[in-house]
């Protein structure tokens, strides 16, 4: 009883949130990302690395080298270019892998910093729930 209490509770707090046709005509900077702003990006000493916000969503990369901030708006811009839409209790582990296969690709592969997928931790507030990867 109490899951399917707290699914509902979940359920209820996404009801309001829905792509409109006006939201598929906007250019690719103004992409949701699950009812908050765009990703902002920036060197972060208390962990190390490199922390991306965008309410609900926050990924830290940690132990890696500063980026510059040519390489932070890389960055940015590609987690701002992807179609995240609404974030809710069914589809939040997608998100986050996809998430942080951005992130991984973009240290590889743009930026030659070696890191892997232990260094990245991507979470997101999901209704009153936060879930991690």
């Amino acid at each position: 009883m109490f899951t399917r209490s707290m699914m509902l509770i979940c359920a209820l707090g996404f009801a309001g949130c829905v792509d409109t046709a006006a939201d598929n005509q906007t250019g690719s900077v103004e992409q949701h990302t699950g009812g908050g702003g765009l990703f902002d990006c920036q060197n972060k000493a208390s962990i190390s690395g490199v922390q991306c916000v965008s309410a609900p969503i926050n990924i830290d990369v940690k132990d890696v080298d500063v980026l510059s901030g040519n390489d932070l708006d890389v960055l940015s811009n590609d987690l701002n270019n992807l179609n995240i839409g609404d974030i809710n209790i069914l589809n939040y582990n997608t998100i986050l892998n996809g998430l942080e296969a951005t992130v991984l690709n973009d240290f590889l592969n743009k930026f030659n910093v070696d890191t892997d997928v232990s260094k990245i931790d991507v979470c997101a507030l999901v209704g009153v729930l936060q879930f991690c990867k």
